[in-house]
This record gives structure tokens, C-alpha cells and sequence, in this order.
């Protein structure tokens, strides 16, 4: 343990080890994997529903307006966790 007597690699290993610990939280912080996993979920429906050539009767049309606006919701829920640190 004579390694860990000198000052210069005390202090090393302490801004390691705060360094480690500091990006583990934020992980923690930052993760919201079902919101995530929506927010993609949403994106691949965005991308079928863009490539429908017909209308059918209006409702392709109403399902990507629906998208787009469940897209904007799961992105301010994300911007708002990520706010309080959730």
C-alpha cells in the first residue's frame, strides 16, 4: 500500500474515484428508458405512417398529426424529468 502513500497519486485516485461516482449519478439521473423506448417507438410509427401513399379516408393523415403531438409530449416529459433530476 505503499503506492498509495504518495500525495500526487492520493489525489489521483480521489479525483477518479469522484469522477466515477459523478458519472454513475448522472446515468442514473439522466436514464428514463420507458420514455426513451416510447420516444423511439413513436419515431418508428412516424416513419411507417410516412410511408403510406394513401390517405385512407383521412386517417393516415390524422394518425401522423397524432404522432407528431405524442413525439412533442414525450420530449418535454423527458426535458421535465430531466429538470427534477428524475
Amino acid at each position: 500500500m505503499r503506492f498509495f502513500n504518495q500525495p500526487a497519486t492520493k489525489m489521483l485516485a480521489v479525483a477518479f474515484i469522484a469522477a466515477a461516482m459523478g458519472l454513475s449519478v448522472g446515468i442514473a439521473i439522466a436514464a428514463q428508458p420507458d420514455m426513451e423506448g416510447a420516444l423511439d417507438a413513436l419515431k418508428g410509427a412516424q416513419a411507417h405512417l410516412n410511408r403510406v401513399t394513401q390517405d385512407k379516408g383521412g386517417h393516415a393523415n390524422a394518425a401522423r398529426k397524432l404522432v407528431v403531438d405524442a413525439i412533442d409530449q414525450v420530449q418535454q416529459g423527458i426535458a421535465f424529468g430531466h429538470a427534477k433530476g428524475e
